[in-house]
């Protein structure tokens, strides 16, 4: 155990949810932490977002035990608000917890790129993961590893397909 990488999840959900619109698919982050799961254990998780306007996510965040901040989008915070919040909490938690060895950063905001370079000079990997089209190059080229959502998705597509087609009976 002494090996596994432990890792911090911090979910910029907005920025996802928003790509994976355009996808025009449903965002599963089952998938992601399915994925991360094979680098390391898994020690913390938490999804910043209005949760009024992403009520339809809250029943599949508490199945994954991801906590959620909830960022409510007023008159005085616009959009920033909670990407402030998730820099502020990955980097508390990179000088409170040194036992953390990788921060999972989903979302494909190029403003997150200072937060990638700080965690680095504190010797923390930094494992990505956005939507092809709204991921900003700038992001993926400074963390240490980049996974697409899409490319998750797509493999889990023909996992199932592959499944299906198994369990069909065979004419003769």
């Amino acid at each position: 155990m002494a090996d596994e990488l432990l890792i911090a999840v911090f979910v910029d959900y907005e920025n996802l949810a928003i790509g994976v619109r355009d996808m025009k698919t449903e965002l599963k982050l089952d998938l992601v932490l399915k994925r991360l799961l094979e680098k390391g254990r898994i020690v913390y998780k938490r999804a910043y977002g209005d949760w009024n306007a992403y009520a339809g996510a809250v029943r599949e965040l508490h199945a994954l035990g991801i906590a959620m901040m909830d960022i409510p989008r007023g008159r005085m915070s616009g959009k920033n608000s909670a990407d402030i919040h998730m820099v502020v909490d990955a980097l508390d938690l990179c000088y409170a917890k040194e036992h953390i060895d990788a921060f999972a950063l989903l979302s494909g905001d190029s403003d997150f790129s200072p937060l990638v370079g700080k965690l680095k000079e504190n010797n923390k990997r930094v494992i990505g993961c956005g939507v092809k089209k709204s991921t900003s190059e700038l992001l993926v080229s400074s963390c240490d590893e980049f996974m697409y959502y899409d490319d998750l998705v797509e493999t889990a597509d023909k996992v199932t397909k592959k499944k299906a087609a198994s369990r069909r009976p065979r004419s003769s």
